[in-house]
């Protein structure tokens, strides 16, 4: 809601300026107050357009860290935290895995080398 006001409303409430002002004093309060509607508009279309910085959505195509491999069951590190991880093949301690799904709280991870 207060998009629209911001987006539309500014230039919209604005308006009167012109006819109760005189007209270069109107335009002096008028572009600018148009100008950061649009320059405003144009930013929150640009952050809307960007790639996802946190949560699940976030971490497909990250670098994590084996920590450890006992078994069947993998932890990996990523950002400073534990994750339980399944892997198709073989992974050693130390090794970087890149992270390519996640199936709750558990991550599927590859090896960078595999496709």
């Amino acid at each position: 809601m207060w998009c629209h006001l911001l987006f539309f409303g500014l230039p919209v409430l604005a308006l009167p300026l012109i006819w109760l002002l005189p007209l270069p004093l109107a335009l002096g309060v008028y572009v600018p107050l148009t100008a950061l509607s649009v320059w405003s508009g144009l930013a929150a279309i640009r952050a809307l357009q960007s790639p996802p910085r946190t949560g699940l959505e976030a971490m497909r195509g990250r670098v994590a860290r084996v920590e450890v491999v006992e078994g069947g069951r993998i932890v990996v590190r990523v950002d400073n935290e534990l994750w339980s991880a399944v892997a198709e093949e073989t992974l050693l301690p130390g090794q970087p895995a890149i992270i390519v799904g996640i199936d709750g709280l558990t991550i599927r991870v590859r090896r960078p080398d595999s496709s």
